[in-house]
């Protein structure tokens, strides 16, 4: 097995700000979802559960998909066609089926207490 050695020096500075941001797509994605999550277990509203899950799937998994694959790709040498079609394709499918949970969590009755 090849281990991949990595100068920091040799690595452009521009790469850091893109990780920077991805990390604090990350961040902010989970605090809302953590909010939903707490909305739900609060009112006890199927609402809040699906809205959470939505915005995870919008905003958590495609950036922590686009950063595991950059990372075991180096390492397993993958064809540029998972960069450049399989990720990106993976990543909307996952935007679509967020999007289809907020959907549906704003299209659920509420219920009037």
């Amino acid at each position: 097995m090849v281990v991949l050695q990595v100068e920091l020096a040799d690595v452009p500075q521009f790469y850091f700000v893109l990780f920077l941001v991805v990390l604090v797509t990350i961040a902010m994605g989970s605090f809302v979802v953590y909010q939903a999550y707490r909305g739900y277990r609060r009112h006890d509203r199927r609402q809040m559960l699906f809205l959470a899950v939505g915005i995870g799937l919008i905003t958590v998994v495609p950036p922590l998909l686009a950063i595991t694959v950059a990372s075991v790709g180096l390492r397993m040498n993958l064809s540029i066609i998972v960069y450049t079609y399989h990720v990106p394709l993976a990543e909307n499918v996952i935007r679509i089926l967020g999007l289809g949970f907020i959907i549906y969590s704003l299209s659920l009755p509420s219920r009037s207490t």
